[in-house]
């Protein structure tokens, strides 16, 4: 009984000593009541500071990323591209009921049907439409042009009646300008900052080139005595332009191509070309400048207007397309069907890189560094800086044209409908 008979006093730990623990007395002294405690296995570390030099490393590398992509998008920067963006940001997309979607008209042009920002803008004999990605209009314009031609620059688009008088200038899904020319119209071009310029059948002369801001007021006008314009092309703001025209003397058919800086009354330069019918125009942001001729090439740089022209050979041009700084053009030494050559013109003086394919290429589209062909109801992509081929995907027995909506996938334009392929 002895050695029970004095109780041990019981050891007492209270929560809040380990929730608000005494300060640091040192590794002799003891808390009130004798407890011998250690608090270090309580405490919690406190995170290191971080430095203010990666907060600031941080702020200017994002200020950089984020001018990069105002750098990149500098052309497409306007109040109606933002505007759209944030509507966007607030209701959200539209969803549709996906691909194929049937095409609203009896027909479709080729060169009337496009991709641009991942949508399919379609001009069809009775209606302007664009389909978002899931397959739903955008819009769907009504109009009533008898010849309707669709040119584009980013999301610009300008509709007019070839042969005729009236015309739309949109930006985006947004009517800008309707109105009619007094004369017949002959061509037309967009920039994109919205400014843009017709080509119509002359008072006093041959033809006339007409230039207006984005509001449709004219801003510029020029006279061609002899000369009837077949194409034209905007620089990125519109301040330069170049015309191609056509006449015949003495049964030689002869083609120009004129450098307008819309601040000088008379053209800044001029080249000419003989049996070459100039059908399209491009001034790429990268400064080159394009002619597409049913005969030859022209092209040029911003920088001094020299042109050179590349010859086809005799061979037949089947297909092209002017974008991403460089043309495209296919030809063929069959007149309709048979092996075709892709040709990816680059800088003035490069040699164009070639890729084969073995029908004939009806259709070419581009997308950054992929550019696509319809052939033979096949759709076909290639890196244009190499020629190497990237995939294939089948199109459809009826496929008419080809727009490429990402480096991997496009839309195809049907008899009746719009379908989207994915190559793999």
């Amino acid at each position: 009984m002895g050695k029970h008979s004095k109780k041990e006093e019981p050891q007492i730990i209270q929560l809040r000593d380990y929730q608000n623990p005494p300060q640091e007395t040192g590794p002799e002294e003891e808390p009130e009541g004798g407890a011998s405690i250690t608090y270090e296995e309580g405490k919690r570390k406190q995170p290191a500071a971080v430095p203010k030099v990666v907060y600031r490393a941080a702020i200017i590398l994002l200020v950089l990323v984020i001018g990069l992509a105002l750098w990149m998008n500098r052309t497409s920067l306007n109040p109606e591209s933002i505007g759209s963006w944030l509507k966007l940001q607030i209701t959200g997309a539209e969803i549709g009921d996906g691909f194929p979607v049937q095409i609203t008209g009896s027909e479709v042009l080729e060169a009337n049907f496009l991709a641009q920002g991942g949508n399919a803008v379609v001009l069809s004999d009775t209606v302007f439409s664009i389909l978002n990605p899931t397959g739903r209009e955008e819009i769907s314009l009504r109009h009533s042009l008898n010849h309707p031609v669709l040119q584009s620059a980013g999301d610009r688009y300008l509709l007019y009646n070839s042969g005729s008088t009236g015309y739309t200038a949109l930006s985006g899904t947004d009517v800008v300008v309707n109105s009619v020319e007094e004369r017949d119209i002959l061509t037309g071009a967009i920039a994109q900052n919205g400014r843009f310029a017709l080509g119509v059948q002359g008072t006093n002369g041959a033809s006339e080139l007409k230039v207006y801001q984005k509001d449709g007021t004219l801003q510029y006008q020029y006279s061609l005595a002899w000369d009837y314009i077949t194409a034209i092309a905007l620089n990125f703001d519109g301040a330069y332009g170049v015309v191609c025209t056509v006449r015949s003397d003495k049964g030689i058919l002869i083609s120009k191509v004129l450098v307008f800086d819309f601040t000088n009354e008379a053209p800044i330069a001029e080249y000419e070309t003989r049996e070459n019918l100039l059908l399209a125009a491009y001034w790429g942001e990268n400064g080159s400048i394009y002619a597409v001729g049913d005969a030859a090439l022209l092209r040029a740089s911003s920088s001094d207007y020299s042109f050179s022209e590349d010859n086809y050979q005799g061979r037949q041009l089947t297909a092209f397309r002017l974008g991403a700084g460089r043309a495209f053009l296919s030809i063929s030494a069959y007149e309709h069907a048979g092996a075709s050559t892709l040709l990816a013109y680059g800088s003035s003086g490069e040699e164009p890189v070639r890729m084969e394919v073995q029908k004939r290429i009806e259709s070419v589209s581009v997308y950054g560094g992929t550019v696509g062909v319809l052939a033979g109801g096949e759709a076909v992509f290639f890196d244009y800086s190499t020629g190497k081929e990237l995939g294939r995907a089948d199109a459809g027995g009826d496929a008419k044209a080809l727009a490429l909506s990402s480096e991997s996938a496009a839309y195809v334009l049907g008899v009746s409908e719009v379908r989207a392929l994915r190559v793999e």
